[in-house]
């Protein structure tokens, strides 16, 4: 890439707006691009001046056709969705709207991302009232919940990318937590000892959970033809990773 005064031709880091940015000239006009890093402004700069050569540039193929804020975006996405989960996205749309709401989704850097994944990470719970002062406060979201958050934002604003509001997807630059996984499972003294504390009927629901090891809303949404009585099968035709599941009954 051609360079002019010791920097790069054609991106330029703007001070009145975060991240880096591709300038171009093309048909007597001015042309602006947003980028989350400087690795990606170059990409995008040489194959734009590829695409002007070639004569095959269509501004309009990269840059957002209106402005809008990410809350106005999620609601919209969010009257769209048929997700199983739908709930649960509800619940992380209206964190995001708190928390970055007001922002035009051109706007989100991924730094910004960045010091809201620590600010989330640093939240305590509230201290309990007239609880001693030496009480070590838990954190009020773990790093598994943070990253669900993130998740949800990455597939709201990928959905921005392919309606060409915005060229990149900011969570893209983003390193998620990592998460600890513990599985454990109940010995026998501790089942009979959670017997003896529920009521016969509860006890019927917590031992097919026990047995089965279905998630809460795969038990409770179950229908009579998933269960096949002869060969003692439970069939979960879309579970939560979509593909189907057999599961053996005792």
């Amino acid at each position: 890439m051609a360079r002019k005064g010791g920097q790069d031709r054609g991106i330029t880091q703007r001070k009145d707006r975060k991240g880096w940015w591709v300038r171009l000239y093309a048909n007597g006009h001015q042309q602006w691009f947003k980028c989350d890093t400087k690795s990606q402004a170059k990409a995008l700069y040489g194959r734009l001046k590829a695409d002007i050569r070639e004569g095959t540039f269509f501004p309009e193929k990269f840059a957002p056709r209106k402005d809008i804020t990410l809350r106005a975006w999620i609601l919209r996405c969010l009257e769209g969705s048929t997700n199983r989960g739908v709930e649960n996205e509800r619940r992380y749309g209206r964190r995001w709207s708190l928390l970055l709401g007001n922002r035009m989704l051109v706007d989100i850097s991924t730094e910004d991302l960045r010091q809201v994944q620590v600010k989330m990470r640093a939240k305590l719970r509230p201290r309990p009232m007239n609880a001693p002062k030496e009480l070590q406060l838990k954190r009020l979201w773990t790093d598994a919940t943070i990253n669900r958050h993130l998740s949800y934002l990455r597939h709201v604003l990928m959905l921005a990318v392919k309606d060409r509001k915005l060229t990149s997807n900011p969570v893209s630059g983003l390193k998620f937590f990592p998460e600890s996984t513990r599985t454990r499972f109940l010995s026998g003294d501790e089942l009979k000892r959670l017997q003896g504390v529920m009521s016969e009927n509860d006890w019927k629901l917590v031992a097919f959970a026990v047995e089965t090891g279905l998630r809460r809303e795969e038990q409770f949404r179950l229908r009579w033809d998933q269960v096949d009585f002869e060969h003692g099968i439970l069939t979960l035709p879309l579970p939560k990773r979509g593909k189907t599941r057999h599961v053996p009954l005792s």
